[in-house]
Order: C-alpha cells, then structure tokens, then sequence
C-alpha cells in the first residue's frame, strides 16, 4: 500500500530538473507520473555522486555536506545556494510556530571552546557534553541573564536536561524558566520525552520537526499531535513495511526533492519510518532501519517501548544495544535514587512491550555511543539488518 501526501510538482517540472542530471539520463528517465519513477536508494548514490549533479551547475560554486552516517552509510551531498536559503525559510516558518522576537539557547551537541557555555552570533549555546545537575543550575543562571525565550535542542539533551530540572524543582531550589517554546530536531523526539517536557513547561509550544541531510521531507508536529509533511517543501510517499506496532502501520518514507537543482533527487528511500494509523494519520517517526531489532523468532520489529508512569523517573538517559539475536541489552544512565527495583519495571516494561519475545538486560552506565556531532544514537545495532531492505520492498508494490 502507497499513501501519497500533498505536493505542487508537475511530472514536466521533475524531467525539466533531471533532464541534465546523468544518473537519469542514463537510465532513461521519462516525462511520466511520478509513479513511474523507480525508487532511488541510497547504495545507488554512494560512490557515484557525481552522476546525480546536473551539467547546468559548476561543483565550485555549491556546498557539500556529508550525511552522518547514523545507518552506516554516509554519502556526499551537494547543495546550491536556492536549496540552503529554501531549508532556512521552512526552519523559520517551524520557529514561527512559538512566536517572534525569540531568544534562543542552543543544547544540540554545542562543545564551547572554553567552559560549558558561550555567547555567538545572538544565541546562548549551553554544552550538552557536560550536562548534569549542578551544571543545569548554571544554565538556569545563563537563561535569566540572556533572557532566553526558546529552545533549540536534540531530544536526548532537552530530556536530561528537564530530568535533572525536576529534580532540582523538587528540592525547591529554583523555579521554572519562563519561556515560550522548545523547538526539537535532529533527532527522535519520543511520547515519553513530550510528555516531560510539556509536564515541566505546560504552557509552551513544542515543535518537533523531522527532517535529513537530503532534504526530500520535512515534517511537524506541535505538542502531542500528529505529524504533517510541509507544504511545498517537496513530494513525499508512505510506503508500507507490512510491519505493524500495536496495530499501526510501519511505513517508510520516500521523497522527491527537484528544489535543489544541483542534485535533485526523485523518489529516494530515506530509510526512515513512521507509525500510521487507521485514519492514516502520522502518529510518531520511529527512526531509521537501525532502529530495529531481531526477537527470539528471529522477526525484525521497531524497537519502541511502551513505559508505565513513571518507570523511567530515576533515569537520566538510556540507549539500546543489541549482538545477539534475540537478546538486547538497555543501557542506563541513573541519578542517585536509582535502584534495583527500577531495575525489575524496567524489565518488565521491556519485556512486554517486545511481547515477551525478547531477552532484556540492563547495565548502568555513565556514557553512552554519539554521533560525530553529539547525537546520542538510540540504538547501537550489531547485527546485520540489510535483508530487511529486502523484506521493506517486497510490500512496495502491494
């Protein structure tokens, strides 16, 4: 099954875009529907990156960026100065959503070159490496000097930063900033993480938005609603997995971008997936294939977990791990109070949520695996997946 969501390309203007592109060239791309279109994945791009350039654009004058390679695969990408200005007029609008005048400090992965903060180009940016409770009543500190109004974050910072907040809220030694939103990014911003955040600041905006390097899709959602592709921002198809989460569908995202003339890409396979329900409204982004994992049947399900109230309040972070089929350990970060009587609900809570399918181990830990730019990877995935591509497509035309 196919879900196609609201676009303003014409089947002119892609072959217009592509026309000078080799890659299509070559493979006889036509004027057709974009149903067309084979899809475009990401092992077709890696290593041939050139072929995806139009002949109308000079490579000295565009910009590259190098995916990060959350999936083990990272590719060149090459960007013209149209594309760049496009992604900062839908990253404004997003921000547009909380207010004007915004102040902002920034907690998405910051290293300061000197201490755990510094002031740049009109924005606080607070050290997410050096986050704990007695630096969180510095931030606090910086917030009301800087009169910070917003938050620019990754999920897995803002989480431990309001994890630590309320702790120090409940021993009444400060008091809520006001602020009025919290922007998220770059990463997976959970239910669990959007119901601490708006427990803390009921009466913020929180926008999350969904997006990549390639730029084939962008998505929000404000506070706990559903997810909604951008307008104009590109074409953007659901894909069915024939996977299911509690009766939702898993479905994967496919993109069309012909904004950026330089390197268009049509119909490309982003390897990230969401849960849709019944009413085909996007309920959550579930991440990438390497956010799955092989129960004790050997099956390839999303690793997503279902917590009790609750559960997770002595934890500050957590991360997935998984070797063994069958087999995943959570790694866990916990504050002072941390027992092993979280340990035992935690368990249960995984096991269940894995329909007992599924062995859990937990280690306490005081670091966990990031990404070159500070992204704290959900799941560390050992096993070999790639025949879950397989598995993926064989729904594609169903």
């Amino acid at each position: 099954m196919r879900i196609k969501r609201k676009y303003s390309y014409r089947s002119e203007d892609i072959y217009k875009t592509i026309k000078n592109v080799p890659y299509y060239v070559e493979n006889n791309y036509g004027k057709g529907s974009i149903e067309s279109y084979p899809l475009l994945m990401k092992s077709d791009i890696i290593g041939n990156e050139e072929k995806f350039l139009s002949t109308k654009c000079n490579k000295l004058f565009l910009s590259r960026v190098a995916t990060s390679g959350s999936s083990g695969k990272s590719l060149n990408l090459y960007k013209g100065i149209n594309d760049v200005i496009k992604e900062e007029v839908f990253t404004d609008q997003a921000f547009s959503l909380i207010g004007k005048n915004l102040r902002i400090a920034v907690l998405r992965g910051n290293r300061p070159s000197k201490g755990i903060y510094e002031y740049k180009f009109g924005h606080l940016l607070l050290s997410s490496y050096n986050l704990s409770k007695e630096n969180v009543h510095e931030y606090l500190k910086l917030i009301k000097r800087y009169r910070i109004n917003c938050f620019h974050v990754y999920p897995s910072s803002i989480s431990i930063f309001c994890k630590y907040l309320r702790e120090i809220i409940e021993e009444k030694k400060t008091e809520i900033p006001a602020i009025k939103g919290i922007f998220s990014s770059s990463e997976i911003l959970s239910m669990e993480t959007k119901n601490l955040i708006l427990d803390l600041f009921p009466d913020i905006t929180l926008v999350d938005r969904y997006g990549m390097s390639e730029h084939v899709a962008s998505a929000i959602s404000v506070n706990k609603g559903n997810y909604h592709f951008q307008d104009g921002y590109s074409i953007v198809e659901l894909l069915d997995t024939g996977l299911k989460n509690e009766g939702r569908r898993i479905m994967e995202i496919v993109g069309t971008n012909i904004n950026n003339k330089a390197m268009p890409l049509v119909r490309y396979c982003t390897e990230d997936f969401v849960e849709v329900d019944e009413m085909n409204n996007i309920v959550s982004i579930i991440g990438r294939t390497s956010d799955f994992v092989v129960n004790i049947e050997g099956n390839i399900v999303p690793c997503t977990v279902v917590n009790r109230d609750d559960v997770l309040l002595n934890v500050i972070a957590h991360q997935h791990y998984q070797d063994k089929v069958g087999e995943l350990v959570l790694r866990i970060q916990g504050n002072e109070k941390f027992s092993g009587t979280d340990i035992k609900y935690i368990t249960d809570d995984w096991t269940r949520s894995f329909q007992n399918l599924m062995r859990i181990k937990v280690e306490v830990v005081t670091d966990f695996d990031r990404t070159s730019n500070g992204k704290l990877i959900n799941l560390v995935q050992k096993l070999n997946l790639d025949n879950i591509r397989t598995q993926l497509r064989s729904y594609e035309n169903n």
